[in-house]
């Protein structure tokens, strides 16, 4: 019975392929066929951490300190939005023990506080074809007094990017 089924489909499929229409009178030597199809808006963003992202100085001077570049990338030819989120709240971190820093991103902002999520709205991207993305150099200033605890301090910042 299953050999009989599967028998019947298959001829049901190949004579459905293999099906042709009626030419009429009214049809003409010219077929059109209209075709599309849709490529969604994204972006796409990348870091490239600096070498020393993983050994800041955390002394009395506070020098600000580049972590890295944000490469930036859109397929719709127009500035992105960026968002910027620390996991500690703008805290390096050792234990219970903190210390503040503030974020420069580029030429968009500086001394940004993420104690709370910080939304760059019109954040420069590469668009075309080939992948080729806009930079952005991200760093950090620490808030260290130099009489801080000892300890391995730590942070990430989480960085989402949308089409504007």
């Amino acid at each position: 019975m299953k050999t009989l089924i599967k028998t019947i489909v298959a001829a049901s499929v190949l004579a459905s392929m293999t099906a042709t229409a009626n030419i009429s009178v009214s049809d003409t030597n010219t077929a059109v066929f209209n075709i599309g199809g849709t490529i969604e808006p994204m972006c796409k963003v990348k870091s490239v951490a600096s070498l020393n992202a993983q050994s800041i100085v955390l002394d009395e001077n506070n020098a600000t300190q580049e972590i890295g570049t944000l490469e930036v990338w859109c397929n719709t030819g127009r500035s992105a939005t960026t968002k910027y989120a620390s996991a500690n709240s703008g805290f390096l971190v050792s234990g219970d023990k903190k210390i503040g820093y503030t974020l420069d991103v580029g030429a968009l902002a500086s001394a940004v506080d993420l104690s709370n999520e910080y939304t760059a709205s019109n954040t420069t991207a590469g668009s075309d074809s080939s992948g080729t993305t806009a930079g952005h150099t991200l760093k950090i200033t620490p808030k260290s007094n130099g009489l801080d605890y000892a300890g391995d301090y730590s942070d990430t910042i989480t960085v989402t990017v949308s089409y504007n």
